[in-house]
């Protein structure tokens, strides 16, 4: 029998025999493949009904991937999270494991069956078809698996306790773990009137502590709500309890969020007075960027080219990000300004620029402004 070489030791050839050699790529083969079955998630090509009919079987719950084939976070999960042995050793014991495009065949159905409102979503079932937990979004490991195993455990799921909930019968461990139910499913509209009723039965004392920050970590908590005006009463409080650091970005990052959020001029009309005089009681860090973006929002939306171009003027270099990005596309000024108020604009170019932190920014404002200085001549 012809032998040929299979590998090395040291100096030395290893020789086996060519039948050998074929059995143990086989053997070999197998395992390999065995292994990368266990290493990672293992969905499987099933309806959900048979999924349903497996998860029943096997005393299991059914994992779905809501996803589509255009979504960032749904490949980053796919390709950095399901892929890695520990999670797919979770996840092969505890589930059967489905994925389905949401616009394509039963994926089209089951996203409005289960009101999938944004990708990805993953969905855990009880095989009578009650979605036990819900996740919304992309998360690195850690984070989504912690999610997840609340989500497998029935007593720490959303489906238990919000029966719970509705009774009335929530003890304050499971409150939190209903909250973190909830902030799972992005469901942030719950989390603030959940938490809303939280902050309505606690004390003068207990407000401030530094385990209820929670209630006012929120970008849904904004400067109309009750919990905000009560961290800008009580900021001496919170600073000492919790650090200026924090508080004045939580601040910082409500207000900045309400104003780049703006949708109409009744809005700004009717905000502009209320922001104005609330901001005249409270001091934190970045509190100028924020009077700026305030003003920015207002002339904008007003079309008051006077005030805009003396905001820009005199500021530009000091506005917060988002309304920097706004300050070339400014078409009002080019549609209705007189020529020496587009020659003002125009000759804020350079400044921009110079405020402007990304190239890719910058080529786009030097195009602009180039079409703007061609109507000048």
């Amino acid at each position: 029998m012809e032998a040929v070489p299979f590998g090395a030791c040291g100096n030395r050839f290893i020789k086996i025999s060519t039948g050998m050699n074929k059995i143990l790529y086989v053997f070999v083969a197998f395992f390999m493949l065995q292994m990368g079955a266990f290493a990672q998630t293992n969905f499987e090509e099933l309806t959900l009904a048979k999924a349903l009919e497996k998860a029943k079987a096997e005393n299991k719950l059914v994992f779905v991937d809501c996803y589509t084939s255009w979504c960032g976070p749904c490949k980053y999960m796919l390709n950095n999270v399901f892929v890695l042995p520990e999670v797919g050793a979770f996840f092969n014991e505890h589930f059967v494991n489905v994925k389905y495009d949401m616009e394509q065949g039963e994926g089209r159905y089951l996203n409005g069956r289960f009101h999938v409102r944004s990708y990805p979503t993953f969905l855990m079932i009880r095989p009578d078809g009650a979605v036990q937990h819900r996740i919304v979004g992309s998360r690195k490991t850690e984070n989504f698996m912690e999610c997840v195993k609340r989500g497998a455990e029935e007593r720490t799921s959303r489906y238990y306790l919000e029966k719970l909930y509705k009774e009335g019968k929530l003890d304050v461990e499971q409150r939190t773990l209903y909250r973190k139910s909830l902030e799972d499913a992005g469901d942030r509209d719950e989390v603030k009137a959940l938490t809303g009723e939280e902050f309505k039965q606690l004390s003068d004392q207990e407000k401030c502590l530094p385990e209820n920050w929670y209630l006012y970590d929120q970008d849904e908590v904004g400067p109309q709500d009750e919990r905000f005006a009560y961290v800008l009463a009580h900021k001496a409080d919170f600073d000492k309890q919790i650090g200026k650091k924090v508080v004045d970005k939580r601040l910082y990052d409500n207000y900045y969020g309400l104003l780049t959020g703006l949708k109409s001029n009744a809005q700004v009309d009717d905000l502009f007075a209320f922001l104005s005089k609330q901001l005249e009681t409270v001091d934190f860090v970045g509190k100028e960027g924020i009077l700026l973006s305030l003003h920015f929002v207002k002339a904008q939306n007003s079309q008051n080219i006077d005030d805009m171009l003396c905001l820009l003027e005199k500021d530009v270099q000091n506005l917060p990000h988002a309304f920097l990005w706004k300050a070339p596309f400014l078409d009002f000024i080019i549609e209705k300004g007189s020529e020496e108020q587009i020659v003002r604009y125009v000759a804020l170019e350079e400044r921009v620029i110079n405020a402007l932190d990304n190239d890719k920014m910058k080529n786009i404002t030097k195009e602009f402004f180039a079409k703007y200085r061609s109507k000048l001549n």
